[in-house]
């Protein structure tokens, strides 16, 4: 049997489960509730890898896992307003890109720390934007997802306050979630592969990751239409900001 570090994969055994379980978590996340994989994925990702390797792998295995949701999230979904958000996305994927690839990798993790942060303090706040939602609002929403979906994979929370704010049932929202999702994150793996050059071990990763973010969406999906998730959500939000700060020391205190 040829060993995974032939392939330039140095990971130990330990740290093969915990990319696992951090996959799984992603998983159960995108089944669950439409949001919080890769920004849960990313930053603990990135404690083991380059940030842009932590970035495509989390947006591309997400991506392949929602495929076969896309369909029935499509047809559930609220289009009017994810095409604007969708356009201003892809709009400004190019300077996600391209921030991605110029700041250094301890740079990155700040970033993320602190986009992980905030986003888990805005949404523990409960605000929701109460103003006009017209397709330029849309656009530029989009387009400030965009570039933080790209350049750090952390593109979620935007949307999902923005779209909390039309007041669409739990359902349709996180169709919508899902089906905008799986466009902006498919769009944004292949615009970094596509400009960055990656070894082909990274393909190698992403088959060994995706079989458990598959299984544990299954299981996030069943625990959707049993269970009440306003507890699940807020500890969610606690583990995220937790996890944020973590980060943030590690990166400031080790580099």
């Amino acid at each position: 049997m040829i060993p995974l570090s032939d392939f330039g994969l140095d990971y130990t055994l330990g740290q093969w489960i915990a990319l696992l379980a951090i996959a799984g978590l992603g998983g159960f996340l995108r089944g669950f509730a439409g949001f919080g994989t890769t920004l849960v994925m990313v930053p603990l990702f990135s404690l083991m890898m380059s940030p842009a390797e932590a970035v495509v792998i989390g947006l591309t295995i997400d991506v392949l896992v929602m495929a076969p949701m896309f369909p029935g999230a499509a047809r559930e979904a609220e289009w009017k307003p994810i095409i604007p958000l969708f356009i201003g996305s892809l709009a400004a994927t190019p300077l996600g890109v391209y921030i991605l690839i110029v700041l250094s990798a301890d740079t990155m993790r700040i970033v993320i720390a602190c986009l992980v942060i905030g986003s888990a303090l805005l949404m523990m706040s409960g605000w929701r934007y109460r103003g006009q939602k017209t397709t330029i609002i849309s656009f530029l929403v989009g387009a400030f997802s965009g570039t933080t979906g790209t350049a750090a994979g952390i593109g979620g929370p935007p949307i999902v306050v923005y779209m909390l704010a039309r007041d669409m049932s739990a359902t349709v929202t996180r169709a919508s979630l899902n089906a905008m999702a799986f466009i902006k994150e498919g769009v944004s793996a292949v615009s970094i592969v596509i400009a960055s050059q990656f070894a082909p071990s990274i393909t190698i990763v992403i088959l060994i990751l995706f079989p458990s973010m598959l299984i544990f969406s299954r299981v996030g999906t069943w625990v959707f239409h049993r269970v009440p998730d306003p507890l699940f959500r807020r500890l969610l939000l606690y583990f995220l900001l937790f996890m944020g700060i973590a980060v943030l020391a590690r990166t400031v205190w080790f580099s």
